[in-house]
């Protein structure tokens, strides 16, 4: 039995959700980096692995999934991060937790805006 919307919404939650906690987990790591080394840091994490990923995945066999248009993918991980580095800017002054409110935030809008985004892309996008 192939699995329906529900299980693959459910799927797509938990990836981002997954990815959420990765990245703020990531942000708040790096705390102690100059706030520029580590905002470049992770923007190479996040546009580099996940093409890496669907690679290895890809070869091993794995289901082909399709592609969202790569400039769109880049361009709102480049203002995720941006707005992160931001936050903390602004933070930074007002409390010492500054890089774990703005890894919360990140890890919050990646696991719940994720999803939406994806799909409004999906419907959007073109053929692969």
């Amino acid at each position: 039995m192939a699995p329906g919307p529900e299980s693959a919404g459910a799927g797509l939650r938990l990836a981002y959700a997954s990815a959420g906690l990765l990245i703020g987990g990531a942000w708040a790591y790096g705390k102690d980096m100059p706030l520029w080394e580590h905002a470049l840091r992770l923007g190479l994490i996040v546009v580099v692995v996940p093409p890496v990923l669907h690679l290895l995945r890809s070869r091993r066999g794995g289901p082909a999934a399709r592609h969202l248009p790569l400039r769109h993918l880049v361009a709102a991980k480049v203002l995720l991060i941006l707005g992160a580095a931001g936050m903390e800017l602004l933070l930074d002054p007002l409390t010492a937790w500054a890089s774990f409110v703005t890894a919360a935030a990140l890890a919050a809008v990646v696991a719940i805006g994720g999803p939406t985004w994806h799909r409004n892309r999906h419907r959007t996008a073109g053929p692969p």
